[in-house]
């Protein structure tokens, strides 16, 4: 039977343990880590996707055998949590690793910069004693390694972005007194794409019309430092009088992962 994942974490934090450096504090950040991993893998990848029912499945015994399920789950008999401990070590890729530092850690609004930076460590030392347990060729580590590497400066980059506009939303979003207490004529919400920025002004795209740029955005320069073309944020705009203000804030994803443009109309508001 081929090494689980599960196997893979589980003697890496009892070789840690063993560390003389090793620190009670420092090992439960790592197992936090090997939470949140574990959270993204077996609820937000598609390592555990549900198998779908086949064309030639006879309905009446489907229906049967959802009626036998759902009543072993009313009665506590049926387990169905999805579980790392059957997951073979080598399903894993390069591929996972990035969406998880930049994406999976981002969605979160308590993870900041310095979470993020200790998740991509622990990720490299576990990569690196899967190498030395020859459970990874030199060759796939280094790629892993690589990966882990190329992600994180804008893994870190997005998350300081992130809470700097919170911040800015939450001190008034730099709008005029002038326009404080008017009506919003239209908004755009969803995954907006940085399209163009300068010194002071952002311009966004969503993908259902690229080419129509929404802004400009009056930005302070400390935030418009930490955006890059291609970055997506989870944002809700507002345009009253010619002008476009940031209503709300989620998170921001760097252009290293691709998360779809949405846009949604909403009606009217007040703030």
């Amino acid at each position: 039977m081929s090494l689980t994942l599960q196997e893979t974490f589980d003697r890496f934090l009892s070789h840690r343990q063993k560390e003389e450096n090793a620190s009670t504090k420092s090992i439960e950040k790592n197992e936090r880590i090997f939470d949140l991993f574990s959270e993204y893998l077996i609820y937000y990848s598609d390592l555990f996707q549900a198998d779908e029912i086949e064309d030639d499945t006879n309905h009446q015994e489907w229906e049967e055998s959802l009626e036998n399920f759902v009543t072993q789950l009313m009665e506590g008999d049926q387990d169905n949590t999805p579980s790392l401990e059957g997951l073979p070590f080598e399903r894993i890729d390069a591929e996972y690793l990035r969406d998880f530092i930049a994406w999976h850690l981002l969605r979160d609004p308590g993870v900041d910069s310095l979470l993020v930076q200790y998740a991509a460590e622990t990720l490299l030392h576990w990569v690196n004693y899967a190498k030395t347990q020859q459970w990874l060729s030199p060759a796939q580590a280094q790629s892993w390694q690589d990966t882990i590497q190329d992600t994180l400066p804008d893994a870190k980059r997005a998350a300081i972005a992130a809470h700097l506009l919170l911040y800015h939303i939450r001190l008034g979003g730099g709008i005029s007194p002038r326009l404080r207490g008017k009506r919003f004529e239209t908004f755009k919400e969803g995954h907006a794409r940085v399209a163009q920025t300068t010194d002071a002004e952002l311009w966004l795209a969503f993908d259902n019309d690229p080419k129509a740029m929404i802004g400009p955005v009056v930005l302070p320069k400390t935030i418009l430092q930490q955006l890059r073309i291609g970055d997506v944020i989870d944002i809700e705009l507002g345009k009253r009088e010619g002008s476009w203000t940031m209503v709300d804030i989620g998170p921001v994803y760097p252009a290293v992962v691709y998360v779809a443009a949405e846009e949604m109309a909403l009606p009217n508001k007040l703030i």
